[in-house]
């Protein structure tokens, strides 16, 4: 008989691992999508600098994209090591922690309760349930499935803790908890989780099982003050300060969050990768509906706890454990995410399972019937779950279908932009800028900016002065306050030879923060053309603090310092400098730059050195001018 057991949780194990290869193997074959990839992975120098010692006390002691999970980031590290930037090798190793954490649960289960059958149910629910596609197929993340795996482990060591008691067996829990919260703080309700577990199936719940948690909320404690300063200090708070969320919208709002997550557990459709906060309260009559489902199921599991203890410890584990992930405390500007039921839709499974067990224990025939109902539903999860993952395949496809659920989706309008910015494809990335403003003008105004920024220099590039200026104009109009769009658009009517009207848009540009070079350097035309020199001079040098890489903008300090009559300005060893710095950046030789280093030379006493550079700006005069002097 203990042969046969175990052969048969062999074949479960097995079975798991087959499900879960078979649901997201395809992600091998999945690029980085534009959501935090990039900033993790795929344009992260830090990983191509490698991990020195700077680099280690870096990244426990500074927080990264407002989270601080050094195990996460070290993980990525190790995966840059063995696959450089190769998506495939990231996805795989998402999918190979994620499969682990689902042995890991069918493990501590079966230790727990002796039940192979519905243990093997809620680890396979576990491991192709649809709404836990967002954690293993997006590699951003690897946060996720690594707390994942080891909250599992934490659960299999604390089910081996439970049959013996010892120092060294409570020590392997406390490690778990610790490498758990270091991947990703959503272990905070893992001692809570515990106690549940404690009434059943373990039932040791007492007071040694309450002072033995104590350990285990001092490092929840300093987990969450952690997460907080990591989140404060990255900007995640920003959203609800400026949109001064009330506590009552926070609750409502939280209600709502655990019936829609109730109705995608049993019925997954519709998923996204994004549900934008409602900034406001729930619709009255669906909270009315919320409400009292949650009400009724409380109420349910609380008077089945004698019979079925099963339900009010699985039922608890679910609400209980999505806590610290319903916005209570607002961070970001989701209402809620699939990644936050990686580890609280195993509570649901559990009550489920374990309660379908309870009613047909002594039945062959009803087990039978149980069981086959059993793998129909985790087989039609499995294919639900194959055909979600494909939206995560790229970026395009991960926007495509949050519009396809939610066609006024600023998220959705905003991503695709981008997207199709990096296609080449301006018309249909304007119209998807257009509808991310006229959705969401407080993200959509930026971003709209940035576009027309972007399309007026295309334009500039291409010689169309006019359509440059037409759109800088338009960029200026969404934010007059933008020191960038002042500075470029000054500088294209300078280019331009309008001055006067460059002038305002120039000045206001250079006593803005974070003015551009461009902006330096035009203005410099501008004052260098009105004989005020000295000032040309401070903001050529100026812009050349900036950017020193601005070849006009060295050009055309070169030349005030080698033709000013003023000797308190006059330089033309530095002119000679800055001219050769000019033509060295220059790709083609440009025309203009090579006559300004023939004057330098010429200025600096080097006249054969002036006749050689004349010669040579003769020849470029061939080509048109890309600079300005």
């Amino acid at each position: 008989m203990r042969a046969e057991r175990a052969a048969r949780a062999r074949f479960a194990a097995l079975a798991l691992v087959a499900i879960s290869l078979a649901v997201f193997a395809q992600v091998r074959r999945f690029e980085f999508v534009n959501l935090d990839d990039g900033v993790y992975v795929a344009r992260n120098a830090a990983l191509d600098a490698g991990l020195g010692r700077e680099r280690l006390v870096q990244i426990f002691r500074e927080p990264f994209l407002a989270n601080w999970a050094p195990l996460t980031l070290l993980s990525f590290h190790l995966d840059h090591a063995l696959f450089a930037k190769d998506p495939a090798g990231y996805h795989l190793t998402n999918v190979v922690l994620h499969a682990l954490a689902a042995l890991l649960l069918f493990a501590a289960l079966v230790r727990m309760t002796g039940r192979l059958s519905p243990s093997a149910f809620v680890a396979a629910v576990f491991a192709v349930h649809p709404l836990h596609v967002e954690t293993v197929a997006w590699v951003s993340e690897r946060k996720g499935v690594l707390a994942g795996l080891f909250w599992m482990a934490g659960l299999l060591a604390y089910a081996r803790y439970a049959e013996r008691t010892s120092a060294r067996r409570y020590a392997l829990v406390l490690a778990c908890l610790v490498l758990g919260l270091l991947s990703k703080p959503v272990l905070v309700t893992f001692p809570f989780a515990l106690l549940l577990l404690d009434h059943w199936p373990l039932r040791r719940l007492s007071h040694r099982a309450l002072v033995e948690k104590l350990p285990m909320l001092a490092l929840v404690a300093a987990s969450c003050a952690a997460t907080l300063w990591a989140q404060r200090a990255g900007g995640a708070m920003v959203f609800a300060e400026r949109h001064a969320i009330p506590l009552a919208w926070r609750l409502e709002n939280a209600v709502d969050a655990c019936a829609q997550y109730l109705r995608e557990a049993v019925w997954p459709a519709g998923l996204s990768a994004f549900y934008p906060h409602p900034l406001g309260a729930p619709a009255p009559g669906r909270l009315l509906v919320a409400a009292a489902l949650l009400a009724a199921l409380t109420l349910g599991a609380w008077r089945a706890r004698r019979r079925h203890p099963e339900l009010p410890v699985g039922w608890l584990w679910f609400l209980g454990t999505l806590v610290p992930t319903l916005g209570l405390v607002q961070v970001g500007s989701i209402a809620r995410a699939d990644r936050y039921t990686y580890v609280p839709l195993v509570g649901l499974a559990l009550a489920l399972g374990f309660f379908a067990d309870a009613c047909v224990r002594g039945s062959p025939r009803a087990q039978r019937v149980v069981a086959a109902l059993g793998a129909a539903a985790v087989a039609v999860l499995a294919a639900a779950a194959w055909v979600q993952a494909g939206t995560w395949r790229s970026s395009e496809s991960v926007y495509e279908q949050n519009l396809a659920h939610e066609p006024e989706s600023g998220f959705g309008h905003g991503g695709l932009a981008l997207v199709r910015v990096e296609q080449g494809r301006f018309e249909e990335a304007e119209h998807h800028f257009l509808e991310q403003y006229r959705l969401r003008p407080d993200i959509g105004r930026e971003a709209l900016r940035d576009f027309e920024m972007l399309m007026g220099a295309r334009a500039a590039a291409a010689g169309d002065a006019a359509q440059a200026i037409a759109r800088y104009e338009r960029a200026l109009a969404l934010d007059p306050g933008s020191a960038r769009a002042q500075g470029v658009l000054g500088a294209a009517l300078v280019r331009e030879g309008r001055y006067a009207a460059a002038r305002p848009h120039l000045e206001r540009a250079v006593v803005l923060a974070e003015a551009p070079a461009v902006a330096h350097a035009a203005l410099a035309v501008v004052l260098a053309a009105e004989g005020q020199e000295a000032a040309a001079v401070r903001r050529g040098r100026a812009a050349l603090a900036i950017d020193p890489e601005l070849g006009w903008a060295a050009n055309n300090l070169a030349w005030i310092l080698a033709t000013t009559r003023d000797p308190s300005l006059r330089d033309p060893a530095e002119a000679v400098r800055l001219a050769e710095a000019a033509v060295r950046g220059s790709d083609p030789p440009d025309a203009n730059f090579l006559d300004t280093l023939a004057t330098a030379y010429a200025a600096a006493g080097r006249p054969e050195d002036a006749r050689r550079a004349a010669a040579a700006a003769a020849a470029a005069a061939t080509s048109p001018p890309t600079r300005q002097r």
